[in-house]
């Protein structure tokens, strides 16, 4: 039977990102409404934004996501547990940083996003990141 993702897909494809839960970790509001705003205009289901780890971890209590946005520097609180914890759980990580070099070791991320990033950018890596090794 063939995929009606392809056929409903005028955007580019973005149909296969509707639906998916993502959440949202940035501390900057500005950031966070447009990342927000962005991702449910793809039609995705968004969680958050959380500002901090704690407010992460406790939506991803109530619901995992398939899928996260991170700021890696949450207002000097730096969130590589939280991105380790997500991934162990498999949610898949997209970390997003204004460091040109990120401090510490991202291997647990699905992406990495350079700040500042344009909404076509988001979308390509949302699908690369959900494209590959299929889904959980």
């Amino acid at each position: 039977m063939p995929s009606t993702n392809d056929k409903d897909a005028p955007n580019g494809g973005a149909s296969c990102l509707k639906g998916l839960r993502v959440l949202v970790v940035e501390d900057t509001w500005h950031v966070a409404k447009a990342l927000k705003t962005a991702l449910e205009g793809m039609g995705m289901v968004v969680a958050g934004p959380a500002a901090n780890t704690a407010d992460a971890e406790r939506l991803i209590a109530e619901e995992t996501p398939h899928l996260a946005v991170v700021d890696v520097n949450l207002k000097g609180e730096l969130a590589y547990g939280l991105i380790d914890r997500m991934h162990d759980r498999g949610v898949r990580v997209i970390v997003v940083s204004g460091y040109a070099v990120l401090p510490n070791s991202t291997q647990k991320a699905a992406a990495v996003l350079q700040k500042p990033f344009s909404g076509a950018e988001l979308q390509a890596t949302l699908r690369q990141v959900m494209h590959r090794g299929g889904t959980h």
